[in-house]
Parts: C-alpha cells; structure tokens; sequence
C-alpha cells in the first residue's frame, strides 16, 4: 500500500487513461463528457505537479505557507496528505457531478475551478517572476480549454438560479479547505513512510541548479 501511495502521481496517468476511454466509449453528454476530459487532464496535472518535472510542494510552501524552508522533513507535506488532498478533491468536485448531473451546482462548480486553475498558475508565475510553474501546461493546453468550451458552447444560464452560482462557489471552496487544509490533511502529512522524493519536492528545475 505505501509504494502505491509513493507513487500516486505516476499512477494517476494510467487513471487519465482509463478516464479517456471512458470519455470516449461510453454514451454520455457533452457535459459529461467535459467532465470525464476535466478528470483526465487532472490527472496529468497531477503528474506534472508531483512527478515530472514536480516541484509544485516547493512552490506551495512558498506561496501559499509562506515560508522558505528548504528541508523537505520540516513540512507537513508528504505523499500521503498529497494523494489524499488531490484525489478526494477530484472526486468530490469532477467525480459527484457525473454520478448526481441533475444537482446543478456541482456541474457549475466544476467547471469554473477549471478556469480557476488557470488563473492561479498564473498568478503564481507573476508572483515567481518566472515563466513555469509546475501544473502549469496542463492548466492551460487542458484544464482552461475544456472550462472556455463549455461556457462557450455548452453552458446555459436559463437553466441557472442566481444562488447556483454562489453555491458553485462555495462547495470549491469548501472542499478545498477540507482537502487541504483540514485537521486531517495536516494530520497525514506527519505520517512516516510517505516522504517526498527530491524530484517532487523541488522540481526537476530546481535539481539541476544544485
């Protein structure tokens, strides 16, 4: 179970393959099959974060901790709290729209986290001063294409109540903080046995520099 867990990022490609077959063989909507593309491209966006060229705890801890503690022991992040806080928040706002498409919200609420997810990498860049973040390729080549094409061509406001927005927004929020700032999320990231590899951590990037 441990060596899974230290490899939850290479294992999330294969996921993004299973995923895609789905997107393509089994008869869905275009909604779903939107969301079944968002989940594939989340999972890639996962690798690229973790595994290659990795790096994105190292930028987490600096943006979004605000520290610059270089000793990857000292933070309250390792494989597990990772795997645990990307995949549960996958599940539960990509994952429970296909299985509940009639709760409007969560549709909506996945699809503008998508765009938020562009709007954060880039952010990080101005705040790095840098071209490249880790994640964000498949924030913009993926993630931010699907969410235009489904507010351009999919999306309809008529079917919208001026508080489904707010709840979209919220539930993101929400899950976000359960994810990864929660008791629990903290409470992994000090379980031994789940550290870090140096690629992961600080970035393929960061590696060659040293």
């Amino acid at each position: 179970m441990k060596k899974m867990i230290n490899n939850w990022y290479n294992i999330s490609i294969y996921l993004a393959g299973l995923t895609a077959l789905l997107a393509i063989f089994l008869p869905v909507t275009e909604v779903q099959k939107c969301l079944l593309a968002s989940i594939c491209i989340l999972f890639l966006h996962f690798f690229e974060e973790f595994g290659y060229p990795g790096g994105f705890p190292l930028l987490g801890v600096k943006l979004l901790l605000g520290t610059n503690e270089m000793d990857k022991t000292k933070w309250d992040c390792n494989n597990l709290s990772s795997m645990f806080g990307n995949w549960t928040f996958l599940i539960l706002v990509y994952v429970f729209p296909l299985l509940l498409p009639n709760v409007r919200f969560l549709t909506l609420s996945a699809m503008l986290f998508l765009l938020m997810e562009v709007i954060m990498h880039s952010i990080f860049n101005l705040r790095l001063k840098s071209i490249y973040n880790a994640g964000l390729i498949t924030a913009i080549l993926g993630l931010g294409p699907i969410g235009l094409y489904y507010f351009i061509n999919l999306f309809d406001s008529k079917i919208y109540i001026w508080y489904d927005y707010a709840l979209a927004v919220l539930w993101f929020i929400i899950v976000f903080i359960f994810c990864f700032r929660s008791k629990i999320y903290w409470e992994l990231g000090k379980k031994d046995g789940y550290v870090l590899t140096d690629q992961t951590a600080f970035g393929v990037n960061q590696l060659t520099k040293n």
